[in-house]
């Protein structure tokens, strides 16, 4: 059968999606992609891929997109297909829209099952695990089964997206993926909702992985077509798998060789990794700090991370002369500034080279999101309100605090203190004052340039790239195990 795939922009590149492309290729299916901001008229784009059905990759926060994208898509009279997070997580973010299923987890079992029921003359989708459907206000489907084993996937190309948008293998940095999920449970991440709708394997690992020849042979298809001079791997926790990554390292420098980055998390980064990673030709690791209070951290963010971890990872990581970047948030659910600058601190304190920042989100179905609301720092309505196709995020602090202008002004100025310690009192001063919205401005540039640095993206590629398709703040797929 004919599968076309819709996303709103080319910000929205996802592994999880080409994944499943590549599966149901080997299976005997074709597949197309079509990019909405790209194409300037989407339902003919479609139309000329001859669909046997239409998969909508919808994101949090993405659905009034995916809404009016369908009612416009209906008129090809093809089944419309909705996966991602938001029918995983929000189903009733789309009720009402003409989809004809809802995929909620991983999407390859599902539209596996809809595709042989097409092929059998059906749309009765009923007994397959994971789709559900709208009967009025009434949610009907089956639970979702477990994700596949990553070895049951092919090797992964990228034409899917760069032979229709050449731009895109133009631009200097290309992400990958390795393994999906995450043994942690931290309260304000899309993976705990995701493991209450979606089981492991029983007696498996909450992490699983492509076979290291696997994941490096998808790389070496993308440095013969190139340009390659940068790799970076999306995975939630490249390095959870010590005796992984040490088969991985060789593989990879002998026949890739491009330098690459990586996310983990702190308590995974020892030694050996570190040796492994240098081996292989990493050059910066990604890991949350998040916050520097550890009461924070381990009760309200419930990331079994300790602040010795942080330390340790950071150093490991300098002594293999691997650069660290760190992701943290400020304008937590009672949070003070001090409580920020502790993190400041913190990443002064380890050397961190490259500050990520954001303000703390509340995505409903998470802990985080009950425990504001239960401790009065969130609205009760918040989830109602984030389902209103109106609703957009606005940075700033989403909860409630006395300290708004305290928040705003320190995530312009958290990198200066997060650079050096000896700026904190200065930092602290300076939180209660109007800060300049020109000093605003070049502070944010800042951020963006900290990026550039971090990923090695040459100057004017990125200018061209973000001139096409629009702000980073765009893109709403984020998440490596779904669409």
């Amino acid at each position: 059968m004919r599968v076309s795939f819709v996303q709103d922009n080319a910000l929205d590149e996802s592994q999880a999606l080409l994944d499943l492309a590549a599966l149901l290729e080997v299976r005997g299916h074709s597949c197309a992609l079509r990019l909405d901001r790209e194409e300037p008229d989407l339902v003919r784009a479609i139309r000329d891929t001859h669909p046997d059905v239409i998969v909508v990759a919808c994101s949090m926060l993405n659905h009034g997109w995916a809404r009016a994208a369908a009612t416009r898509l209906q008129a090809i009279g093809v089944p419309l297909i909705v996966a991602g997070t938001a029918p995983t997580l929000y189903p009733v973010l789309l009720q009402g829209a003409p989809f004809a299923a809802l995929i909620r987890g991983e999407a390859e079992t599902p539209l596996l099952g809809i595709l042989s029921a097409l092929e059998a003359g059906t749309t009765d989708f009923g007994a397959i695990p994971g789709v559900s459907r709208f009967e009025g206000t009434e949610l009907i489907g089956t639970a979702p089964g477990p994700g596949l084993p990553m070895d049951a996937f092919p090797v992964v190309s990228k034409d899917l997206y760069y032979a229709r948008y050449g731009f895109m293998r133009r631009f200097p940095f290309k992400r990958f993926l390795a393994s999906r999920g995450c043994h942690h449970r931290c309260s304000y991440c899309y993976i705990s909702a995701l493991n209450k709708v979606q089981p492991r394997i029983p007696g498996s690992k909450w992490t699983r992985r492509k076979p290291p020849e696997q994941a490096v042979e998808e790389v070496a298809r993308e440095l013969h077509k190139g340009p390659l001079p940068h790799v970076h791997f999306s995975d939630d926790l490249f390095t959870d798998d010590a005796d992984w990554l040490a088969e991985f390292a060789p593989l990879y420098r002998s026949r890739v060789g491009v330098p690459f980055t990586c996310n983990t998390s702190a308590e995974l980064v020892t030694e050996r990794v570190a040796s492994a990673l240098h081996e292989a030709g990493c050059f910066g690791v990604g890991f949350a700090v998040e916050t520097g209070n550890s009461e924070l951290r381990l009760k309200v963010l419930r990331k079994g991370v300790t602040t010795d971890n942080i330390r340790a990872a950071a150093s490991h990581l300098k002594r293999a002369g691997i650069t660290v970047a760190t992701f943290n948030m400020v304008a937590l659910p009672g949070e003070t500034p001090d409580d920020a600058l502790q993190t400041a601190r913190l990443n002064a304190e380890i050397g961190t080279d490259f500050v990520r920042m954001n303000y703390a989100f509340p995505m409903p179905g998470t802990a985080m999101c009950d425990y504001a609301i239960e401790n009065g720092f969130l609205a009760p309505e918040f989830p109602a309100r984030f389902g209103d196709p109106a609703f957009r995020y606005a940075p700033g602090p989403q909860f409630l605090t006395p300290h708004r202008r305290e928040f705003e002004n320190l995530f312009v100025l958290f990198r200066l203190a997060a650079k050096d310690a000896r700026l904190v009192p200065f930092v602290r001063r300076a939180l209660g004052t109007r800060t300049p919205d020109l000093v605003k401005r070049w502070l944010t540039l800042q951020g963006a340039w900290n990026e550039k640095r971090n990923f090695r993206i040459p100057v004017f590629a990125g200018l061209r790239f973000f001139a096409r398709v629009g702000r980073p703040e765009l893109r709403a797929t984020n998440f490596p195990s779904l669409l």
